[in-house]
């Protein structure tokens, strides 16, 4: 499964096999083992360019996901993008008093789950997708990104 990592920030120190273990997994448990993703670590000032363009929401967000229409392709072929502002991921850090890796463990999964279909709209949907968070960062907390 190939998960690609890119960045906008002028220096980034992310383990990029980390992210790519962590986004497979749950792509692969969730029945998406041929999915192609590529991750993207921005500012604020560009994923709040994102929301506006995307969601006419003019204000940054910690992470955007983008499901790329891939036609005719397989199910399990699905091809998507995801866009993680640091910057939101250190606020929130801090706010939720949790390192950073643990807050950035939990962007990774919260957009591969949007790129699957989950949402957070409605109190079941919410739950569902807690719960799922919940289970793929369960064994986490040692092999934290960042």
């Amino acid at each position: 499964m190939p998960v690609h990592i890119d960045s906008t920030l002028p220096q980034l120190e992310i383990p990029d096999a980390l992210i790519t273990q962590l986004a497979c997994r749950v792509l692969t448990e969730e029945g998406r083992g041929h999915a192609t993703v590529t991750i993207v670590f921005v500012d604020d000032a560009y994923i709040r360019q994102l929301n506006f363009q995307y969601r006419q929401l003019n204000r940054a967000t910690d992470v955007l996901s983008f499901l790329i229409d891939e036609g005719d392709m397989p199910e399990d072929n699905m091809s998507g993008e995801l866009y993680v502002s640091m910057d939101r991921a250190r606020e929130q850090a801090v706010r939720y008093h949790v390192p950073l890796n643990d807050e950035l463990n939990r962007l990774i999964v919260h957009g591969c789950l949007h790129l699957l279909g989950y949402d957070h709209q409605r109190t079941a949907e919410r739950r569902l997708m807690r719960e799922k968070e919940q289970y793929y960062l369960a064994d986490t907390a040692s092999n934290s990104v960042g």
